[in-house]
């Protein structure tokens, strides 16, 4: 049997006399990729596009015939790939019918509390008028009147004010989280190096993959974004964030420009990942 992929990486880079860091530096791919390249480790690397992309420039470093590396990869990296889009793809369909019930949800609840809302400002109209003071229903103590004298005239009833209509609750603004979503980089890229302003928390999130992220900077409400192979988010806290990620293998992860992670597979769903100083 020939050797595989990762065998032949892995050979072609010790007779180059480089380390892994070495190989890293110069081809500009992050160490835990070359890693899984030599290992034959897909479920380690990002799309396929992307994998290619990396296998064609470790392989051009080495000097290794790239139209042989490409056909290897085909071998044995090909049918991986053909699974994990059939995955993804299920994943997505899932991930889209929760978020189409959970609207439907809130539709719902919002047109059951517009509902209630007229019901109270209704019945509260109802109560008032029926609310008439006890000395206006008292009938005056029947008066003789001389026939050569005029019947006085009645007052007129006291005027019942109508109840004014209760305005409804303005909805309470929600405060908007600073979000930057960076397109078109080049993936792979360092996430280090990011001087926050401040004593202010950074975080950046980077696609390798298709993938779905809900972050909370602090106390405020969630915020959550779908992003697509290279695309690169950054959020700003005072003191902490908390990360759901929707596909932990797909994603790279920094703080204050330290790398985090990784935290799992392509696919796996990882929830509350707190981030502080």
């Amino acid at each position: 049997m020939g050797e595989s992929l990762g065998q032949y990486f892995r050979r072609g880079r010790k007779e180059k006399g480089w380390t892994l860091e070495e190989a890293a530096s110069k081809t500009r791919i992050l160490p835990q990729y070359l890693q899984a390249v030599e290992d034959d480790n897909y479920e380690q690397l990002p799309a396929e596009v992307f994998a290619k992309g990396f296998i064609r420039s470790y392989a051009r470093s080495l000097g290794l015939n790239e139209s042989e590396v490409l056909a290897k990869f085909n071998e044995s990296g090909g049918l991986f790939y053909a699974l994990r889009d059939e995955r993804e793809q299920l994943q997505q369909q899932i991930r889209e019918e929760a978020r189409r019930k959970k609207a439907n949800k809130l539709i719902v609840a919002g047109m059951v509390g517009l509902a209630l809302v007229v019901l109270f400002v209704a019945t509260g109209q109802d109560r008032d008028r029926a609310r008439v003071p006890t000395e206006s229903l008292r009938e005056p103590p029947p008066t003789i009147v001389p026939q050569a004298t005029q019947p006085t005239r009645p007052e007129p009833p006291a005027h019942v004010e109508e109840p004014a209509v209760l305005p409804e609750k303005p909805p309470a603004e929600v405060p908007s989280m600073p979000i930057e979503i960076e397109r078109n980089f080049s993936p792979g890229l360092p996430l280090e190096g990011i001087q926050p302003a401040g004593s202010k928390l950074v975080l950046e999130v980077e696609a390798i993959e298709r993938a779905w992220v809900l972050v909370q900077a602090d106390r405020d409400p969630s915020q959550d974004v779908l992003l697509s192979p290279g695309e690169r988010v950054r959020w700003s806290a005072d003191k902490r964030f908390r990360v759901t990620l929707g596909n932990a293998g797909g994603v790279r992860i920094s703080v204050n420009g330290k790398l985090q992670g990784p935290y799992g597979g392509s696919g796996k769903v990882i929830k509350n990942l707190i981030f502080t100083r």
